[in-house]
Parts: structure tokens; sequence; C-alpha cells
């Protein structure tokens, strides 16, 4: 009770606790402890960020060898299981128990909402996988008839942890969300809870575009965004990337939160940040040139994704920073030239490519720019019936499209047609070319150096366009023509 106290006052006497961890640890067994005495020690050294990770597993061997499960209420289990994950001792034999248990329960209708989140959280925290348990829990609360009294930081911490733990369940998921756009505002969820729930959705794939308005919405309307961490800020905006969610004003709100907290973005947060922005087209020059200070100070820190994504996603903005793509960054990706996927190659030859736009002097090596020249044209392109059609009115009206056409620089074009003797490049853009109804970063830079470099005009047919005109061949032909600038 007394380093419960402590903890609970947040008040942290480290010597204080070293005595009691030492005196636990020094027991031959814990039979005479509570149930309850254990999970409040744990948590207490848990809470009050005391590393004693001998304690703890001195606790998790007497309640498995002891077999005092059935002794521990469901809030006793979960404070436990939160206090291992939040003081990132493992104990997967631990968890495992605790799971058989809940499995084998009838009961789980009758935990209250708080430890079901925390037992979820816990799980995914410590990275211990329980697809059977996810589905239960998942189940219980669906089939709750007090799902309106899960609080924000409850449904939070439940997608978190299933987009955490990658267990799939879409009915929860959209319950979730059908809970939270109904709500008259979004003034009880932090700042956290916000940022855990759209990163949930986006990395489960789970598409709810209403939340994610709704999201924004509430973000915008808030006076400033100082509450909200760097990782937070980086979080929400790869989010809507991710999901291709448009909404303009949340990135420019965020852009302007994360210039004057710059200074406290680690590599990783700031790498996530600008690829957003450029992921989703939100190119505001300001935010990429006032970001450079902290890109500058974070380059060496940097794994290998980070450097590739923060490279790509300059290069997309299109505003120059100098200095800060020379010497340290290439350098940093010549350390980790091996390290690099296909995808980070990939980017950093588009890269370079744009220092070809802006005639620097600067650019990969030789040897690493042929690494990525290499990994850029091996990928090997996805063709859709709708460039079927494409191609075919394209043939119809005499242009006798080139399909898949590579340029010099190895860009692949859906298509290349010559119009009054000069070449165009025509994309058939499906949704993943798009944020919204505005192209995307990936888009953008495409059609901006093959247009810069290769000379070679680029139009597009938007997906959404190319299906008002529905089978009618005539309009889909006047459609092309007036395109490519033949009608």
């Amino acid at each position: 009770n007394i380093v419960w106290a402590f903890a609970k006052a947040q008040k942290t006497h480290p010597p204080f606790f070293e005595k009691v961890a030492d005196h636990i640890v020094a027991l031959e067994h814990l039979g005479s402890f509570e149930p309850q005495h254990l999970s409040i020690t744990v948590w207490a050294f848990a809470k009050a960020k005391v590393s004693r990770p001998d304690l703890f597993e001195k606790v998790a061997d007497a309640i498995i060898t002891e077999d005092m499960f059935d002794s521990f209420k469901p809030q006793g289990l979960s404070n436990i299981l939160w206090a291992f994950a939040t003081a990132d001792v493992s104990q997967p034999p631990f968890f495992e128990e605790v799971a058989d248990i809940m499995l084998a329960s009838d009961n789980l209708h009758r935990f209250k909402p708080q430890t079901l989140s925390n037992i979820l959280w816990a799980f995914a925290k410590a990275g211990v996988s329980q697809p059977p348990l996810f589905d239960k829990v998942a189940d219980a609360i669906l089939g709750s008839a007090n799902r309106d009294n899960f609080k924000p930081q409850y449904l939070s911490n439940i997608v978190w942890a299933f987009a955490k733990a990658d267990v799939s369940h879409i009915s929860l998921f959209k319950e979730v969300a059908a809970l939270i756009v109904t709500l008259r505002h979004l003034d009880a969820f932090d700042p956290q809870s916000l940022s855990n729930i759209v990163w949930a959705f986006a990395t489960a794939e789970v598409s709810e575009p209403l939340l994610f308005e709704t999201v924004a919405d509430h973000i915008c309307a808030l006076d400033d965004l100082r509450e909200f961490t760097p990782q937070g800020l980086s979080n929400i905006a790869w989010a809507y990337a991710t999901s291709k969610e448009s909404h303009p004003r949340l990135f420019g709100k965020i852009a302007t939160a994360a210039i004057e907290k710059q200074h406290l973005f680690d590599s990783q947060s700031i790498a996530n940040l600008l690829w957003a922005h450029a992921n989703a087209g939100e190119l505001d020059p300001t935010f990429f040139s006032s970001m450079t200070p902290a890109v500058e100070s974070n380059i060496l820190h940097c794994n290998h994704q980070n450097l590739s994504n923060i490279a790509w996603a300059y290069a997309v903005s299109n505003v120059d920073s100098g200095a800060l793509f020379h010497d340290h960054l290439i350098n940093a990706c010549l350390e980790k030239h091996d390290e690099f996927t296909i995808e980070g190659l990939c980017q950093l030859y588009q890269w370079h490519l744009w220092q070809e736009e802006l005639t620097s002097n600067g650019g990969l090596p030789a040897t690493l720019l042929e690494k990525c020249y290499d990994a850029f044209v091996s990928t090997v392109p996805c063709h859709s019936t709708l460039q079927d059609d494409v191609f075919s009115q394209l043939s119809s009206i005499g242009l006798m499209p080139k399909e898949e056409f590579q340029t010099p620089r190895g860009y692949r074009l859906d298509a290349l047609v010559q119009v009054n003797g000069k070449n165009i490049g025509v994309e058939v853009e499906g949704p993943y070319h798009f944020s919204g109804r505005n192209p995307n970063g990936s888009t953008i830079l495409k059609n901006r150096q093959v247009s810069n470099l290769e000379g070679i005009p680029v139009v597009s047919v938007p997906y959404w366009e190319w299906d008002k005109l529905g089978k009618d061949r005539s309009k889909k032909q006047e459609y092309l023509r007036s395109l490519l600038g033949l009608s």
C-alpha cells in the first residue's frame, strides 16, 4: 500500500522502492501475499518507472507455480499485465496462462471496459500474440449491451491493440467508428487517444472516411496543437496519408505545430511526418524549408527507411534545401547501402533524378546509383481492366499506344502516343494514385520528372472521370481527343 500511495501520488523515491524490491525478491515464497497485494506492488513499480525485472519475474513465477490465478479478480490480472507491459518486462508464460484462463471463461461480458482494454493493450505492448483471445474479447465487446460505457481511452486502447498485434476484426473497428462519429463532440478524447485511433484504423487498413473527417474537423477546431507530442502529430499525418484521406486544413495545422516544436522531433517522427505530407500531396514549401534544421540535426540518427523517406519527401516537394541532401545524406546512405529495401532504393533513385532536375552537382555515387536504378526498373507493372479499356479507345481513334513504355531513365508510362509528331505519355490513374481526388506524391513526382527530364508531357485519365462515361464508346473517344488536344 505504501508503494501504491507513492505511485498514485506521482511521487518517486527510488531508494525506498529498491528496498521493498530487495525484501520481496529475497523471500523464499510469496504465499503470504494476497493477490491484490501482488498486483498493487508491480503496478506501483511500473507506474513509478522503477525498473526491477527480478521483482516482476519473482511475482510471475509465484503466481504460476502456486496456481494463484483463480484468486485474482479480473482487474487484478489486468493491472499485473499492464505493469509487465509498461515496465517492458517480458514474461510470455505468464501472459499465455492468463490467455488460457480467459479463453476458457464464459464471463468476459462481465469484465469492465477498462479491464478488457488494458488486457488487450498489455498483450499488444508486450508483443505476445494471442489472436483467439483478441477475437473472444472483441466478440464480448460487440455482444455487450453497455458499449456506450466505453470511455475514449478504452476505445483508443482497444483499436490500437488490435492494430499493433496485427489481429484483424473489421466488425469491431466498424463499431468503434460508429460510436465515435455519433458523439456530439470529441472533447473527451485527449491527443494521444485521437492519434492512436486514426493510426490504428490506417494500420489495420479499415476504411472509415467519416471517422477520419470527424477527427480531422475536431483537431482543426482546436485553438492550437500544443498538447500533441511530435510522435502524435507524425502518427496522425501518417494515418491520413496512408488511408488516402485528404484533409488539407488538417495537414496545414499539423505543419504549423510541427515547425514550432521541430526541435523535439526524433528521426522516426520527422521522417514519417515529411513522408506523410509528401505522400498526401500536401507540399507547402514553407513547411519543407522550415523543417530542414530538424532534419539536419537528426540525419545521422536515421535508419535506412528514415533516410529514403526523407530524401523522397523532399524530391516530391521540390524544395531545394542545399547542403542538406549532399554530404551528410549521401554518407549516411553509403553506410547503410546494404540495408535498403527495393522501395527504399527506388526512393533514392527518384531523389537522384531530382538532383538532375535541379542541375545540382550532387547525386548518388556511381555504385549506389546503379543499385538504385536496377531496383527502380525491376518493379513489375500492374495491369488493369481500366487500362485495357483506355488503350482500346486510344487505338480506336488511330493513336496506336505503346503500352508500358519505359523511358530512358527507367520510368514506365501506361502508354505513349504520338500526337502531331510529338510524344505524349498517358497515365491511367486508379484510386491508388490519389489522396481524395488530388494526385498523391508518387503521381506528382512521376509526372513532373518524366516531363522535366524526359521531355515527355504526361496527361492523366482519372478513374472517376472515365467511370462517368459508362459504356459509351463515342463519349470515351471524344474525352481522349479533348485530353490530347485532337478535338
